[in-house]
């Protein structure tokens, strides 16, 4: 009898040394708004063009490679920005967000989320995809898709960046901005303009983030009601 009571705590003890982890809190939200333009300055430099699968029916023959995307106004696109200096908070409140496939490319290009939050992954082409991702702070995935209309959802622990390639179509290329906070941003391909609202007042750290130019900061300070009005520029090499 003894020996199994000597078991029994052996086994309490070992239980007790489990590490578990401790939920986030929800977001706390202020009255701030940080918002602006990325602009490119220079010449962008030459994307190649790229013959695309024929498997993509209705899809154009020919794609743009998508690293550095600037509209005729020299406004840079998919470029991350965040704020630094944030407490930890739990995202699975939010409201899904998505990155589909279709045409043969990865859509959008740059999309972001919060830890906890839902990211819908859809196929929209009638062939076959994969969704290949290796990390260093999230589990890496590797998943196919064979049809239009095929969804998978996922969700991340930690913050990264994370880039999502196509083992059938090389080309297709995709980074996914995982935060553990609400406040940050991608800019949009139509104008380059990014906002992050319901800021706490208080002193911060922005961040932008581009897949080929890197990685600029800059200091703020919000107070409540306040909006502020900043632009970005990233030069060519």
């Amino acid at each position: 009898m003894r020996v199994v009571w000597v078991c029994v705590l052996a086994l309490a003890v070992g239980c007790g040394h489990e590490e578990v982890e401790k939920p986030r809190p929800k977001p706390t939200f202020g009255t701030g708004m940080i918002k602006g333009v990325v602009r490119f300055v220079g010449t962008p430099p030459q994307m190649a063009t790229i013959k695309n699968d024929p498997c993509c029916q209705g899809s154009p023959k020919e794609l743009k490679e998508e690293t550095v995307v600037v509209n005729e106004n020299k406004m840079l696109a998919n470029v991350l920005v965040w704020l630094e200096g944030v407490p930890s908070s739990d995202g699975s409140d939010r409201a899904p967000a998505l990155l589909d496939q279709k045409d043969c490319r990865y859509v959008p290009h740059v999309v972001a989320v919060q830890t906890g939050q839902t990211l819908r992954v859809r196929s929209s082409d009638a062939t076959i995809h994969t969704v290949h991702y290796n990390t260093t702070e999230n589990t890496s995935s590797n998943f196919a898709m064979q049809s239009a209309g095929a969804e998978r959802l996922v969700t991340f622990r930690n913050k990264e960046v994370i880039r999502v390639k196509c083992d059938v179509h090389p080309w297709m290329t995709a980074y996914i901005g995982v935060f553990d906070h609400p406040f940050f941003a991608a800019t949009c391909e139509g104008d380059g303009s990014w906002k992050i609202e319901k800021v706490p007042a208080g002193k911060y750290t922005l961040v932008a983030w581009h897949e080929q130019f890197g990685e600029q900061r800059q200091s703020v300070e919000v107070t409540e009601n306040q909006t502020i009005e900043t632009e970005l520029s990233y030069k060519a090499p």
